[in-house]
């Protein structure tokens, strides 16, 4: 009789033993979430947009650009979009969009840009989209708003670059 309770005890101790290591084998395999690094992502400050940072853009003209970009590895490029906004209506179709590889690499940076809008662009308000990819797969995107004139157009206290 007691070599029969010895044997069930054995029998249920070495099964205790393998569900044991089985239990360890499949949590020891399992990937944490805690395993990935946190993707810090990408910051923009001090962001200018238009001449004196009046967020007004002239057809045909110069428009300024200017932001302190911040990434945890090494920038990949950085966009501007000049996109429609919803509810708005134009006299046409128009959108814009530049990327400048020109910082690929940096760290760290002020990115400070001139640059036209184009003579075939239609007046209006639009969102100016600026994007910073970086090399680790982040992305920021920064979305104001501005208001684009024809020249003829623009408020009489705008200070309009030429």
């Amino acid at each position: 009789m007691m070599k029969s309770q010895h044997s069930k005890f054995m029998k249920m101790r070495s099964t205790m033993f393998v569900c044991f290591f089985i239990a360890i084998g499949i949590t020891a395999c399992k990937k944490d979430a805690g395993d990935e690094p946190e993707r810090v992502q990408p910051t923009i400050q001090n962001l200018e947009i238009g001449i004196n940072n009046n967020e007004i853009g002239v057809i045909g003209k110069d428009f300024h650009l200017n932001a302190d970009v911040l990434v945890s590895g090494k920038i990949e490029n950085v966009q501007v979009k000049i996109l429609p906004r919803t509810g708005e209506t134009y006299v046409k179709a128009w959108s814009h969009e530049i990327t400048w590889d020109t910082y690929k690499d940096a760290k760290n940076t002020t990115v400070h840009k001139h640059f036209y809008i184009p003579t075939d662009a239609a007046e209006g308000k639009y969102d100016f989209v600026v994007v910073v990819n970086d090399q680790n797969g982040s992305k920021l995107e920064v979305k104001k708003s501005i208001t684009i004139y024809a020249e003829a157009n623009v408020p009489v206290n705008t200070i309009i670059s030429h």
